[in-house]
């Protein structure tokens, strides 16, 4: 039976169009609409005093140039005062108000971002580097967060300050505003000028931060492989051969910047420079006066700085459209293994039968399938090994299973069901998992346990360590439960992570277990207690054991022997060993006379 293929890695990358990515951001802000709008009117508010500022001081002027009044002087001075009370109040409710909305949807954005990687299969991550996506969730949603919690809310004044000091500017000195506004194409042709090459040299230094970071991310978790491989030097070339590449287009945005506001610095103030002589020619005349002048000249420097902070701002967006597109471009990643639109339920009581079915799986772009026309059933509470030479499927199997990846053709059900038709939660949920290398969160000896049941009770949770023989160096730890045991499990030993690895799949009680070379990790003490677990572990399970050692394939009630991606033998061990075939070389190989010899079988 054919399905379509699905491996679990990603598609080719696309860039999104350049005005959609921060469009899309609308429906994380519309929750917060009704303090939008509060902030809008307060930004309104304190834009027209802004925007009446001018004309109060064209009267103040005049009261004191022209009509010579100390009383409207008074008054003009205190009304000034009033105005800029209100005005400081109601820049403090808007900057409040628009940078706590922005703040919170781009924290939501993060989360949401973060939830998206969490569902993408082992597959995606083993095309994507670490420090890649850890810049993706920084540095780039970074970048959103500062023009949507400060930007747009300066965007928006200068607009209103551009918009409302021209309309005044009309009304105050028709001739004049013909003046002021000739600056304005020079600038606009400028900004589009310059626009699409900064925002292609904006993304470019992003995606280089994304590489140095990688570098760093990489560096840092083989940080004793690189030690030991006295390594230091080329990391720390290799890192600072990404930072030179990152200063080189810096710069040469810097340089890109600095002609562009040049342009844009040198295009306003000669605009203002030919009204100051035009305007003084118009008071020389009599047809404007002093006060009128400043007015005129305040809202000229007024639409000035907005054009500046426009300019300022669009520059700043084009780097928030290159951030936006790469996060946004992992937000429309599809989840290529994710549940159906409706599921169908699980079996209650779940009895573990487990069946493959034709089963072919190549990764995405690769010709050479890692299994051939797989077919086997597994009884609900067999104990089946899989063995065979490195590289032969096994691991593959065990991954397909728990739907880390689906199979290239055919199926795999659980109970009678296929299991793309099962929700993928309740799956895993019915599935533990025992892996050869086991990578601890960098908590508590009790949280790593209680991982598999975030619920459980203290006693549960020790329970369990119990039955995995950990308590032994458990309780001689400082803190016993309570200890922490460093970044991916550091502070602890290959066989004391297993061993917190056992008692987690015991506390989750799955009915369907998979052994990954669960004992490869141990010392010959170790696994005596290990092997005491484990047998307790298996009774009543269907298990599934990526044989490693001699008492582990001894103790399966069946072995099917792979190799390039087919079952070529199935049985027990003694007839396996007794049909002489290439179960029994790999057995003449690994064990001589009962005694184990410590190399890997599988």
């Amino acid at each position: 039976m054919g399905v379509p293929p699905i491996t679990g890695t990603e598609p080719k990358k696309r860039r999104l169009p350049a005005p959609r990515p921060l469009l899309r951001f609308w429906p994380r802000v519309r929750p917060f609409l009704g303090t939008l709008i509060l902030a809008v009117v307060a930004l309104l508010l304190s834009s027209g005093i802004a925007l009446a500022f001018p004309q109060v001081v064209r009267f103040l002027l005049d009261a004191a140039f022209v009509r010579r009044d100390r009383h409207l002087l008074d008054q003009i001075a205190l009304l000034l005062l009033g105005l800029f009370t209100v005005q400081a109040f109601l820049n403090y409710l808007q900057t409040y108000l628009l940078t706590a909305t922005g703040e919170r949807a781009v924290a939501g954005l993060r989360q949401e971002l973060f939830g998206k990687l969490l569902e993408m299969p082992p597959g995606f991550f083993a095309e994507r580097r670490t420090g890649e996506l850890t810049s993706r969730l920084t540095t780039d949603i970074g970048l959103l967060q500062g023009v949507l919690s400060h930007q747009i809310a300066d965007f928006a004044r200068q607009i209103i300050s551009l918009l409302g000091g021209v309309v005044l500017l009309t009304l105050l000195a028709p001739r004049l505003t013909f003046t002021a506004l000739g600056v304005v194409p020079v600038v606009i042709g400028t900004v589009v000028f310059f626009g699409r090459r900064l925002r292609q040299i904006t993304t470019g230094v992003q995606d280089q931060v994304a590489e140095a970071t990688a570098v760093a991310e990489e560096a840092f978790s083989q940080i004793r492989t690189v030690q030991s491989f006295v390594q230091e030097p080329a990391e720390r070339a290799r890192y600072g051969n990404r930072i030179g590449k990152i200063i080189e287009t810096a710069l040469h945005r810097a340089r890109v910047r600095g002609v562009f506001f040049g342009a844009i610095t040198f295009a306003t103030f000669s605009g203002i420079v030919v009204v100051l002589w035009q305007g003084g020619l118009l008071v020389l005349s009599g047809q404007l006066t002093a006060g009128a002048l400043v007015s005129f000249l305040l809202y000229t420097v007024t639409i000035a700085a907005s054009i500046g902070g426009l300019t300022a701002f669009f520059s700043s967006y084009q780097e928030a459209i290159g951030a936006a597109q790469r996060v946004f471009e992992l937000l429309e990643t599809p989840v290529v293994i994710a549940s159906p639109a409706i599921p169908l339920p699980l079996r209650t009581p779940v009895r573990g039968s487990i069946e493959f079915r034709d089963v072919s799986f190549r990764y995405r772009d690769d010709s050479t399938p890692i299994l051939d026309q797989v077919s086997f059933h597994i009884a609900p509470g067999e104990v089946v090994a899989l063995v065979g030479p490195s590289g032969a499927g096994k691991t593959t199997i065990a991954s397909l299973l728990t739907r880390f990846w689906d199979p290239t053709e055919g199926t795999i059900e659980l109970d009678g069901v296929e299991l793309r038709r099962l929700d993928l939660k309740a799956l895993r949920g019915v599935i533990g998992v025992v892996p050869q290398d086991t990578a601890l969160f960098s908590g508590t000896v009790r949280e790593n346990i209680g991982y598999a049941r975030p619920d459980a009770l203290a006693a549960d949770i020790e329970s369990a360590a119990a039955a995995a023989h950990a308590t032994e160096f458990i309780d001689q730890l400082p803190q016993r439960y309570d200890s922490v045991v460093g970044e991916r499990g550091v502070k602890l030993s290959g066989g004391q992570r297993q061993r917190i690895a056992i008692a987690r799949a015991i506390l989750k009680d799955p009915t369907v277990l998979i052994l990954d070379e669960a004992t490869s990790n141990l010392d010959s003490e170790s696994e005596k207690l290990v092997e005491d677990a484990l047998s307790r572990l298996l009774t009543g399970r269907t298990t599934l054991i990526i044989a490693h050692r001699l008492s582990t394939v001894r103790r399966a009630d069946r072995l099917l022997v792979l190799e390039k991606g087919k079952i070529v033998e199935e049985g027990p061990h003694t007839e396996l060993i007794a049909r002489g075939g290439l179960y029994a070389r790999l057995y003449q190989q690994q064990f001589r006379e009962g005694d184990f010899v410590e190399e890997s079988i599988s």
